[in-house]
């Protein structure tokens, strides 16, 4: 009789032990779940609000957001294979820093814009690198929403051509955005340019004569700090600002700044000289050439018509040239609010740096037979087509969900009026596809028939 109850305890401890085991390892770590999820029933979960893209969700815990200070807050992410619900437990779960960004976007768009910063612990300022959606592991990020852009897709068609093209261009990712457990719509995750081991990644140290891997970026005057004083705008050949953006302001020293300052100058100085498109001696000796050839091509092809003037970022590694990125593509296509952009027109030839640049006919030749070798490939109609479509089937019922928030948009005139007098706006999300197709067929058209006369402008 005793061995049978000592059997049946020792049996109870077992099944006790295995129950709460299990219950232990289900629930280890919440915080970094990144394999499936233990979401059994979930057409159940779903409520018809399930999504196939990632899900963010922000808890400000009352903090009110700023455009110029960081405030604390919590962010979730529900990032599973298939679909996604917000019913789903998170993969992660971590503080964060965020804030508003943007210019003409924060000041007339409804849909904020907004700058993150993952934290292990704020208060020791200690940074949590994450794979946000897959992309390369980062603790910096920009939540980009479409506003003014009602196909949802320029920024993130551009920037994953631009990827395929440059040396390095921003990665993206859609996902929903929830804040305060309110919906705000669809949004793109991007890489903001930066330095750092899974982004631009330049050299981590400079040298003691002040050389030193640098970043910049050219915008508005009166909004950078670290402004470059540099040969182009002292001279009058440049136009608005450029500053310093790496190394940052807490570890940029006055040797560091001078000799940016003197690097960009050197080649500006050669641009504007008789020599400027020496092979050997010229712009060619400073510049990764097949970057500004690239950079140029991107822009014209989305109409781009403040390229190399706002929003402009290169930067330079030790022993390195100065290369281009791209960055906001939101006014792309005739997007701009403020006036109607022909497609027949371009857009560089007078933009700082390649005013010039035009004015060799190697730099011409490069262009041309760059972009002859694009609309086989990556620019042809047919690859171009397929990337709207592919854009649009991968938001799937996120379209309808953010335009259930947002559209009220397709009633208003956020765009000025054409030449003729005649409304830009879509009134309706296929309307806004189909008027960003048509945009792209002319532009390629234009393009097709008229680059040639880019050597109109060549001198040698």
């Amino acid at each position: 009789m005793l061995k049978r109850v000592l059997g049946l305890l020792l049996m109870f401890i077992f099944i006790g032990v295995s129950l709460w085991g299990s219950f232990f390892l289900a629930n280890i770590d919440n915080k970094t779940n990144n394999g499936n999820s233990n979401n059994d029933n979930l057409p159940d979960q779903c409520e018809n609000n399930c999504t196939n893209l990632p899900i963010m969700m922000i808890d400000t815990n009352n903090e009110v957001i700023d455009k110029d200070i960081k405030v604390t807050i919590q962010v979730s992410i529900i990032d599973y294979e298939g679909l996604n619900s917000i019913t789903m437990d998170p993969n992660l779960i971590t503080d964060a820093t965020i804030k508003y960004r943007g210019n003409s976007s924060f000041a007339t768009f409804d849909k904020s814009q907004y700058r993150i910063q993952f934290f292990k612990n704020v208060k020791k300022d200690t940074i949590q690198n994450y794979s946000l959606f897959g992309m390369n592991a980062d603790s910096d990020w920009v939540l980009y929403g479409p506003f003014l852009d009602r196909t949802l897709i320029r920024n993130r068609l551009m920037y994953s051509l631009s990827k395929e093209l440059l040396e390095w261009a921003p990665d993206s990712r859609y996902f929903e955005l929830y804040v305060d457990n309110e919906y705000q719509g669809v949004y793109l995750a991007v890489e903001p340019i930066s330095n750092g081991d899974e982004r631009i990644n330049l050299e981590p140290f400079g040298l003691l004569s002040g050389e030193t891997p640098y970043i910049i970026r050219r915008d508005r005057i009166g909004t950078s700090i670290n402004v470059l004083h540099t040969y182009g705008e002292l001279y009058g050949y440049t136009s608005n600002e450029l500053s310093v953006l790496y190394p940052g302001s807490n570890s940029l020293t006055p040797k560091q700044y001078a000799w940016i300052e003197s690097d960009v100058s050197k080649f500006e100085e050669v641009l504007y000289s008789d020599y400027f498109d020496d092979p050997n001696t010229g712009y060619a000796k400073y510049i990764n050439v097949s970057s500004f050839v690239d950079y140029f091509l991107l822009n014209e092809f989305a109409m781009i018509t403040d390229s190399s003037e706002l929003s402009t970022y290169l930067y330079k590694n030790l022993n390195g040239k100065l290369t281009y990125t791209v960055w906001d593509f939101n006014n792309g296509f005739n997007n701009y609010q403020w006036f109607d952009e022909p497609h027949d027109q371009f857009f560089n030839l007078d933009s700082n740096w390649f005013e010039r640049l035009i004015q060799d006919r190697n730099f011409v030749d490069l262009i041309i037979a760059r972009y002859q070798s694009l609309r086989k490939n990556e620019l042809s109609d047919v690859s171009i087509m397929n990337r709207i479509d592919k854009e649009i089937e991968l938001l799937g019922p996120a379209i309808a969900r953010n335009f259930e928030v947002w559209g009220y948009t397709f009633k208003q005139n956020l765009l000025s009026k054409d030449a003729l007098g005649q409304v830009r706006d879509p009134g309706s999300y296929e309307e806004a596809v189909d008027m960003l197709k048509n945009t792209i067929q002319l532009r390629l058209e234009f393009l097709d028939e008229n680059m040639d006369v880019l050597y109109d402008f060549s001198i040698n």
